[in-house]
């Protein structure tokens, strides 16, 4: 009897699965991080205990699908990549990136960033996806574009840096303007670098 009713769950909700992880990601979103737990969760999304445990095994794993199914929705959305594909176009990233309807979803990523930080153990995928692969991204931009491999990883950083760094301040601030013009001469002065890149 029990394998019947597993079956059965399994296969009301194997086609449902991206919706119920948009409504898993809109009620995190709405909730964040602080106090979530996987009964409530359930009972929230109109789903019993077992069917999240089925599908996402623990409340980490559930997170790291969130962030990733966010990150995409936030690509698409914006028009880009998940990062800009070169530094060309770093202004048009930021300014569609950082739109007033995407800052729930950055909200949500600094709270997941902290956690992250405190315990890598449980949310160690989430820091690959958000540090390393950023990183290797910015990196590979910044070779194609003429930046000597032994700095590569150094400007990567910085400005992986900024624009971490000035999203939380825009988060924290609202300072729309202030923080925009501050990647507007982010950009300018990274400019001037990449002339130091041919001499």
């Amino acid at each position: 009897m029990a394998a019947e009713h597993i079956d059965g769950r399994q296969l009301r909700y194997q086609h449902r699965r991206p919706e119920l992880l948009d409504d898993v990601a809109a009620y995190v979103l709405e909730h964040g991080l602080a106090d979530l737990a996987m009964r409530p969760l359930a009972t929230a999304v109109g789903v019993n205990h077992g069917t999240l445990l089925h599908h996402f095994g623990s409340k980490e794993n559930l997170v790291t699908e969130v962030i990733q199914r966010l990150r995409t929705r936030m690509a698409d959305a914006v028009d880009v990549t998940s990062s800009p594909n070169s530094t060309g176009n770093l202004a048009y990233w930021w300014q569609r990136s950082t739109a007033s309807q995407h800052l729930p979803v950055y909200r949500l990523l600094f709270e997941v960033y902290a956690q992250a930080v405190r315990q890598p153990e449980r949310y160690g995928h989430y820091l690959q996806q958000v540090v390393h692969e950023s990183l290797k991204l910015m990196e590979s931009l910044v070779e194609a574009e003429g930046c000597p491999p032994a700095r590569a990883t150094l400007v990567a950083s910085v400005i992986v840096a900024q624009a971490r760094g000035l999203q939380l301040d825009l988060l924290a601030t609202g300072d729309r303007e202030r923080v925009d013009r501050s990647f507007a001469l982010f950009l300018d002065m990274l400019t001037m670098l990449k002339h130091t890149w041919h001499q």
